[in-house]
């Protein structure tokens, strides 16, 4: 019989990881259905996992804030440890998620064994080569697998719901706007990694335009502040009326109205994992990274690369300095397969 007592899982600190531990998460609910799970999480991903079903609460683990430095995080473990948790499971990679989950007292501890930190675990899971080569979904399920959760032979696919109450938010935004009811193509030329993530904004430019003019579409720009540069180059190209968002939105508002279009299109980044999950039909544009990795699961997701033998290198920029991964995926070859997915909408 499998004990009830609590647990812990610090979650990933990347949006586009958040979404793809979700599985694991349910998983860990799956084999523990008697104990309450808790979520550390930096505060840029925490809304992630408020609408989570498996999720009891979260901590927000606020590093440039009240948990900065070795004070701040011994006050972090100080309250950690009064909850008496049973378990840490570690989804995030680095030494410090050990070292927490270690100086707050809990007694089993477990991720994988590496960055210096197996002598803090006590189940230090082995990091194979065979499942750094699988997507990432899987990659947080084989941590949940060494407790005796079934490994998937596919990954499975992530899974975000809009409660009522932000989707009635979201409605009234698009009211306010004036675009309530038209076709919303959403955008996010952004990504963290770099530019040789980042298809170019002419080319995100053109296929936009292409597609508010044929199909009377209404363009959604998305992106955190740091994203500004970069949504901004795309704006300032279009010639078709839109909004561009970003740096205006929380992450939670941004969720509950990327929900609402009809397509997203979009780099390797977090807000491609957020659109696949909530069942939006994606395309996602590949140059640097692999998509057999980290592409997008949702059952309308598409994912356009240009097959050049020298990618995915998984650099941030172009070591050749010409980015053909990216700049030979057409605007054209865009737009055309967005029709498509417009015409059959969110249909499996």
């Amino acid at each position: 019989m499998r004990d009830n007592k609590p647990i812990l899982v610090r979650a990933p600190n990347w949006i586009g990881d958040a979404v793809m531990c979700l599985p694991a998460l349910e998983a860990l609910h799956r084999l523990y259905p008697a104990s309450a799970i808790t979520v550390v999480a930096k505060p840029r991903v925490a809304p992630v996992f408020r609408h989570c079903a498996c999720i009891k609460d979260i901590i927000e683990y606020d590093d440039k804030g009240g948990h900065r430095g070795i004070v701040g995080r011994l006050k972090l473990a100080s309250g950690i440890r009064s909850r008496r948790f049973g378990k840490a499971v570690l989804f995030q990679n680095a030494f410090d998620a050990a070292f927490l989950s270690f100086v707050s007292g809990i007694p089993e501890r477990i991720g994988y064994g590496r960055d210096l930190r197996s002598a803090l675990l006590t189940k230090a899971v082995k990091l194979t080569p065979e499942i750094k080569k699988r997507h990432q979904t899987l990659y947080y399920l084989n941590i949940v697998a060494a407790l005796g959760a079934r490994m998937p032979d596919a990954p499975p696919l992530p899974c975000l719901r809009v409660p009522a109450r932000e989707r009635a938010r979201a409605e009234r935004f698009l009211k306010e706007r004036g675009i309530y009811g038209r076709v919303i193509i959403g955008a996010a030329p952004g990504a963290s990694y770099g530019p040789a993530k980042m298809w170019p904004p002419g080319h995100f430019a053109s296929a936009l335009n292409a597609l508010a003019k044929t199909h009377g579409a209404y363009p959604v720009i998305f992106g955190g502040p740091d994203d500004k540069a970069a949504c901004n180059a795309v704006s300032s190209l279009l010639t078709v009326e839109h909004a561009n968002l970003a740096g205006e939105l929380s992450l939670g508002e941004s969720i509950a109205l990327m929900g609402r279009a009809s397509i997203f299109i979009t780099n390797d980044s977090g807000p491609m994992h957020l659109a696949s999950a909530l069942g939006v039909p994606t395309i996602a544009v590949f140059g640097s990274t692999d998509a057999v990795i980290t592409g997008p699961l949702g059952k309308r997701a598409m994912v356009m690369s240009s097959g050049l033998e020298c990618s995915p290198c998984f650099k941030r920029e172009c070591r050749y300095g010409h980015y053909r991964c990216l700049r030979e995926i057409t605007a054209e070859a865009v737009v055309k397969e967005a029709g498509g997915l417009l015409k059959t909408g969110r249909r499996a």
